[in-house]
């Protein structure tokens, strides 16, 4: 999982191995972003050095412990007859005084027998933290359609913003396909990101079908761009006939129709007669 990391002095560059200070212990990670200044969604960790040999031994040592503790979970799981859960890695620090379980479950299983059988096998406090797909997906990183890496692999923030759903896009006007799909199998986090701004629009924007005057004129809403602040309006009869009007020259006509900005309640020249379109018909 991502996290933001305070990288002071280090001169460092994507895919570098460093060691981090968590209120767990220390622990090794990787460089997902180039340093850069943002605000912290969280306090950030320490990063204190750049993995050194010794760091890198006892990192190596650590991935066999953890391998040989996933085993035993998976073990202690059927002798205590838990069922439907994935033990999918370990994370261990540097020091070997804690380790981190990660598992993929359906359902909330009492974990307290496996725990206890890890920590009195390994001396070690054992934690326990569920995965979910997107986690998963995070974990693995790589690049998405958009050629940039996926956002939940680096960004710590994608996952705290909700679930990502099929009615979410549709909300936002978007037939399902592959190309809003992400690697993980579900909605991309970018359709996340926007479903604010789409819902407040909706909230200041006429229904579509509804019917809305222009000056002497009146039409039928059609479509939205929420771009341009505008809808798209059905004046006759033809595909010709779509205008595409901004909601600040609507508000006049319509009452409970805002634009973003009050300044557009001034009466556009679209309602003059003769006038010419605000936009042109989007595709």
């Amino acid at each position: 999982m991502a996290k933001l990391c305070f990288a002071r002095d280090l001169d460092l560059r994507v895919g570098y191995r460093v060691v981090v200070a968590t209120e767990y212990g220390e622990f090794v990670g990787r460089v997902a972003l180039t340093p850069r200044r943002r605000e912290p969604y969280h306090e950030p960790y320490d990063i204190l050095r750049i993995v050194t040999a010794e760091d890198d031994r006892e990192e190596g040592a650590h991935r066999e412990l953890g391998r040989e503790v996933r085993a035993e979970a998976q073990k202690l799981a059927r002798d205590h007859r838990i069922e439907k859960i994935e033990f999918i890695g370990c994370d261990v620090s540097l020091d070997g005084s804690y380790v981190e379980v990660k598992y993929q479950s359906d359902e909330e299983p009492n974990l307290t027998p496996i725990r206890d059988g890890l920590e009195a096998r390994y001396g070690a406090k054992v934690a326990f933290r569920r995965f979910s797909f997107i986690e998963r997906s995070g974990d693995v990183g790589g690049c998405d359609t958009c050629g940039l890496p996926l956002c939940c692999a680096t960004w710590s923030g994608a996952r705290s913003m909700g679930p990502v759903n099929i009615r979410l896009a549709r909300q936002q006007g978007v037939t399902p396909n592959d190309k809003i799909m992400g690697c993980c199998g579900e909605v991309k986090c970018c359709m996340r990101y926007e479903h604010d701004a789409y819902k407040e629009f909706k909230e200041r924007a006429p229904f579509k079908n509804s019917t809305v005057k222009l000056g002497e004129r009146e039409g039928k809403v059609v479509d939205y761009s929420m771009v341009r602040d505008s809808v798209l309006v059905q004046f006759g009869t033809k595909r010709s006939d779509q205008e595409l009007i901004t909601l600040g020259s609507l508000a006049r006509d319509n009452p409970g129709i805002e634009p973003a900005d009050p300044d557009e309640w001034e009466v556009s020249p679209a309602t003059e007669p003769g006038a010419e379109p605000v936009g042109e018909p989007e595709a």
